[in-house]
């Protein structure tokens, strides 16, 4: 008995519509494990750059602290060593013979020796509580910005609103979020926000998109947002790289003012051992005498500009006159060997 029309028009509709299911089916499946694989590579490969950068961070920071230990170390001893002895001399005239171009007379000189007075009492402050309280952003300041910065005016320690206060944040702040090439020239404030958008990234990629009303959508919002996550890397990759350079030349300026201050106390030695010998007056001495007082003097002086001299500006890169300060600086010291 044939079987009636409507009822095989219904099977074969449920057949068709079996057919479609299963397709869409298989669709959503292949949508699904599609996002599923793009989110997974993402969130590989962003760590990956992510903990390359924070590797690179910390080593940058370590830096800077060592650097400004050394800072601390040098003005409260061997700088503090050359005040003493210098200040007991008298009648000093560089005027004739003087290589130094930066003390024409003797009011200079005054002036000169105030200002590293001034740095050396503040560091011997700092000093008296131990490194340890001036540890990690404080260190990382003092090494990273200029001695004159961190100290500014101050004329004692006390003075000084903690190495571990405003001067260590701005530094921090800059560097550590790439400054301005990877925040689009906005500085510090731009760093922090490269780090918040970075430490987002993931997060934002893998959050709302599971929620998606279709698989369909779900792997579209995915790929878009996997775009939004390569700028991410982009950035971080671009800090990376400012970072690699920044500690580069902090250890660079690091092994310049180690040498230089080597030299310089094997000169305040043997002014100290002249003084021992002919007296303070600085007419009593020898030609010979009064250019190891001459060069010991321009050693205070070149020694007091790499101190001085920043490794980043404000908008958290290599400081511009970094590299001049370092060409100059060899040269100037390879005479006096």
């Amino acid at each position: 008995m044939p079987l009636p029309f409507i009822p095989l028009a219904v099977a074969a509709g449920a057949a068709v519509a079996t057919a479609v299911a299963g397709k869409k089916g298989h669709e959503s499946y292949k949508n699904m494990k599609e996002t599923k694989n793009i989110a997974e590579s993402m969130e590989n490969q962003y760590k990956t750059v992510f903990n390359i950068f924070d590797q690179v961070r910390q080593e940058t920071n370590t830096q800077f602290e060592k650097y400004g230990e050394l800072k601390l170390n040098i003005l409260s001893g061997t700088m503090k060593e050359f005040i003493s002895e210098f200040k007991k001399l008298k009648n000093i005239d560089f005027t004739d013979k003087t290589t130094i171009d930066s003390l024409k007379d003797v009011s200079d000189s005054k002036h000169f020796m105030q200002e590293i007075e001034k740095q050396v009492i503040a560091a011997s402050d700092l000093l008296k509580s131990g490194v340890s309280a001036i540890a990690g952003g404080g260190l990382a300041a003092m090494g990273a910005l200029g001695a004159a910065t961190t100290f500014g005016a101050a004329s004692t320690g006390t003075a000084i609103a903690s190495l571990s206060g405003v001067a260590a944040t701005n530094a921090t702040l800059a560097f550590l979020g790439g400054g301005s090439l990877a925040a689009g020239g906005l500085g510090m404030a731009g760093g922090m926000a490269v780090l918040g958008g970075i430490a987002l990234a993931p997060a934002l990629a893998l959050g709302s998109i599971i929620f998606a009303t279709s698989t369909k959508k779900k792997l579209e919002e995915m790929k878009t947002k996997r775009e939004e996550v390569k700028v991410e890397m982009q950035k971080l990759q671009s800090a990376t790289s400012i970072l690699k350079e920044i500690k580069s030349y902090t250890i660079k300026l690091s092994n310049l003012t180690t040498e230089t201050t080597t030299l310089f106390a094997d000169y305040i030695a043997t002014m100290s051992s002249i003084i021992d010998e002919k007296g303070i007056d600085y007419r009593n001495f020898s030609d010979d005498e009064q250019l190891t007082i001459r060069y010991t003097a321009e050693l205070a002086i070149i020694l007091k500009k790499l101190l001085d001299t920043p490794v980043i500006d404000e908008g958290g890169n290599r400081s511009k006159i970094l590299e001049d300060v370092l060409k100059t600086t060899e040269k100037s010291i390879q005479h006096m060997y």
